[in-house]
């Protein structure tokens, strides 16, 4: 009965999140971002019913959404593989998540990546940066999400709780933003934050049974299991070894009764290990150590092994059996190396993952500050362009109003010349003025056209004479310099010259741009860093010097 109503309640909730998917086909991003959101939140409280919601997102995306959505789904792929102490592929895939939100400037996102990294810190006691993290995902969080920065404000509480700063500002911060928040989960768990800040009280012990008891009620049950863990932590640091076994008891059974805790179970093992070789009890220390040891290879927690072997060697030792027991220091001296190793590489890796958000953050702002110099440029040059045209069009305007100005006044003054001097005078005024227009019109096109030939002749002879008149340095130049073409020779000798670029131009008969491209050619063939016209200077006097000796 109890499997078929599983399926039931999975079936349904396959068929409404196939009905999601199919509204996000069509509805704007945000939505879709709604789904991961409820997706997280379960993977807090709920993790089955998150992975089975997970899976049908999965199920239901198309390639293009897969590609869209992809550091969503790495996102909560490293949520996952954190909730199964899997802390490497954790780091693998939160540090593309990252990138993702990054690139995108979603720092709501961007906020929940770090508080992941900030929990795989703690978890392997790199406090220090553990708490950069928490920090910077307040900053970047949304002042909305009091889920992700109230958690985050507890994280640096429990920080500095180990590293014995004080962290009452941060825990009360903490505590009471998800005590605003309308989840009664979060409520819940604020409550249980909020003992555990003040263990050391008298009635912090009966608050916590309380909540741990209202967790089992909402069928919390790993929730319930860290509650009872912690009561039992509580008694034991009071040596109330009999109210530390009955809270690691209560602990246990929820555990294997309804199979969650699997990871807190090989802790609740060692623990109760613990109490016992605390009471002198050493086999039954013993058998819980080597319970919790078969536990912890199964779930792949190497790191915690190292604490049972240095209680399964202290047990050996007080046994008698030295072999024994020093296999078991062994193993406890390998297990803290590799773990010490393991943390380093960790603390790399979260420090290289920061490195590259800060790299990225950097990229953007260079390239808004690019994007806003380049548009400023186009608005000038637009402006520029605008000014100058406007200018020629008045330019125009004003040249067509005076040209009409001046149209005008002649006319007026003819009107004037007709009434005073009377038609017939006009007539023989105008013929008169004619012929002699004429003449000196033709004159002066002639004498025009005559200027223009000898100009030309002239341009002529400058270009046609130059090579007979240097035509030793042209012959010197054309063996020293091969690389240079005929036309560059007659430039290289004009420039040795330090002939004025305008008269080089004229003899070329080109523009002085041309001449300009043509001296830095030449410059480039022959490797001269200095001035080319001293280069070329020096050595045609070299070479004349040694001619004439």
């Amino acid at each position: 009965m109890k499997g078929i109503r599983l399926f039931l309640a999975i079936g349904v909730l396959f068929l409404t999140l196939n009905q999601l998917s199919i509204e996000s086909q069509t509805s704007p991003k945000g939505d879709m971002e709604k789904v991961f959101e409820q997706v997280d939140f379960n993977s807090i409280y709920y993790p089955e019913r998150a992975r089975v919601q997970f899976d049908s997102v999965m199920y239901y995306m198309d390639t293009k959404q897969m590609v869209d959505y992809e550091g969503y789904i790495s996102y909560m792929k490293a949520k996952f593989y954190y909730n199964d102490m899997e802390v490497d592929s954790s780091l693998t895939h939160v540090e593309r998540a990252l990138a993702y939100f990054t690139k995108r400037e979603n720092k709501p996102w961007s906020a929940r990546c770090q508080f992941i990294l900030g929990n795989i810190a703690e978890s392997s006691g790199l406090y220090e940066q553990a708490k950069i993290n928490f920090y910077e995902a307040i900053r970047l969080g949304d002042v909305n999400d009091k889920i992700t920065i109230g958690a985050a404000y507890i994280g640096i509480g429990r920080c500095k709780r180990a590293l014995e700063e004080s962290f009452t500002e941060e825990s009360a911060m903490g505590i009471s933003l998800l005590s605003e928040v309308s989840q009664v989960e979060v409520r819940l768990y604020a409550d249980f934050m909020k003992q555990y800040f003040r263990l050391k009280e008298k009635d912090a012990s009966v608050k916590l049974s309380s909540i741990a008891k209202e967790y089992v009620e909402r069928k919390l049950y790993d929730r319930a299991v860290s509650a009872y863990k912690v009561l039992a932590s509580s008694y034991h640091g009071r040596l109330q070894y009999d109210s530390a076994h009955f809270y690691c008891d209560r602990a246990i059974e929820i555990s294997e009764s309804n199979n969650v805790g699997k990871l807190i179970l090989p802790a609740m093992y060692q623990f109760k290990g613990m109490l016992y070789f605390k009471q002198n009890k050493l086999n039954t220390a013993d058998a819980y150590f080597r319970k919790s040891l078969t536990l912890y290879r199964s779930n792949h927690q190497p790191n915690r092994m190292s604490y049972v072997y240095n209680y399964l060697h202290q047990i050996d030792k007080a046994r008698g059996d030295y072999l024994k027991a020093y296999e078991d220091l062994e193993a406890y001296i390998e297990l803290v190396e590799k773990t010490s190793s393991a943390e380093k590489v960790r603390l790399a890796k979260v420090l290289e993952i920061n490195n590259k958000v800060e790299l990225m953050k950097s990229q953007l702002v260079q390239l808004k500050v690019e994007k806003k110099a380049s548009e400023f440029m186009l608005y000038l040059v637009l402006i520029i362009t605008v000014v100058l045209l406007s200018g020629v069009g008045v330019y125009v305007y004003m040249y067509q109003k005076s040209k009409k100005a001046k149209i005008d006044e002649l006319n007026k003054e003819f009107h004037n010349l007709l009434i005073g001097i009377g038609e017939k005078q006009l007539l023989q005024h105008r013929l008169s003025s004619t012929n002699k227009n004429r003449v000196v019109g033709s004159g002066g096109s002639e004498l025009f056209r005559d200027m223009d030939g000898y100009k030309n002749l002239d341009n002529t002879g400058l270009s046609d004479n130059f090579d007979s008149c240097y035509l030793e340095t042209i012959n010197l130049f054309t063996e020293a310099f091969p690389q240079l073409t005929k036309t560059e020779i007659r430039y290289a000798v004009m420039i040795c010259l330090r002939l004025p670029m305008e008269i080089i131009a004229k003899v070329q008969s080109v523009q002085p741009a041309s001449v300009r491209k043509a001296k830095q050619r030449i410059r480039a063939k022959l490797n001269v860093v200095d001035s080319l016209e001293d280069y070329l200077q020096e050595f045609r006097e070299k070479q004349i010097s040694n001619l004439a000796g």
